[in-house]
């Protein structure tokens, strides 16, 4: 058996982790990255436009992830991402339904604590699932990562007032104010930004891994054949 650095670095990986869970990584950050450019180029920042495009990405993600759960043979946290993918799919049509519905319940207050309500959750579920997976990997560092950001974002958006309009002005003198939807609204597209980006960038370092890991296996293979 292999016992040098880049043994204990390719069993880091290991026969464990299905070589579609970094592709699975890539899809979820396309939803997201495109929620944090809709957000950053759209000027109204009103409550029932957050819920349109907080909804869109969270019940894209959430069928992403129930593929991933379904889909991915030998997954190792499987119920886990199950739960996850029902608490997006949920969450994401609640939040369409309260965007795009011809009702006024589409208020501030009610954004926050949806977006809140479910960044604590699954932040919860998936940092659950990292203490669970016990196993030192890319895999499980993305996990940690993304339920840290996830329940971070929950915190900071449940602290926002909703009642909070702070007018400002500026060297032009250009009249405007710091609304709860602003800020709110603000700080998921921030967030997507940061959870799109952490996704590509593991999703990376998971498949060159997982090519180190094969290439180890192949040569491990050749040594044993050759002895």
């Amino acid at each position: 058996m292999n016992t040098t650095k880049t043994g204990v670095a390719s069993a880091d990986v290991d026969q464990y982790l299905p070589e579609s869970l970094w592709k699975s990584m890539l899809f979820r950050a396309v939803p997201a990255i495109i929620g944090a450019i809709v957000i950053t180029f759209t000027q109204e920042h009103t409550a029932r436009f957050g819920f349109i495009v907080f909804g869109a990405v969270a019940l894209w993600t959430g069928i992403i992830v129930g593929f991933e759960a379904v889909g991915i043979k030998g997954h190792p946290l499987r119920g886990f991402v199950f739960a996850r993918s029902i608490l997006g799919a949920i969450a994401g049509g609640f939040s369409l339904f309260m965007g795009t519905g011809g009702h006024n319940w589409a208020t501030v207050e009610a954004f926050i604590w949806t977006v809140a309500t479910w960044a604590i959750v699954t932040g919860a579920i998936e940092l659950i699932a990292g203490l669970v997976f016990r196993k030192q990997s890319i895999y499980r560092s993305e996990i940690v990562f993304s339920g840290a950001i996830t329940m971070l974002l929950g915190i900071i958006v449940a602290f926002v007032p909703p009642e909070l309009d702070a007018e400002y002005g500026g060297l032009e003198n250009i009249e405007g104010s710091l609304t709860a939807d602003v800020q709110a609204v603000g700080f998921v597209g921030a967030y997507f930004a940061v959870l799109g980006v952490l996704l590509i960038i593991e999703a990376i370092t998971l498949r060159s891994e997982m090519r180190r890991r094969d290439e180890q296996q192949t040569a491990d293979t050749t040594v044993s054949k050759e002895s």
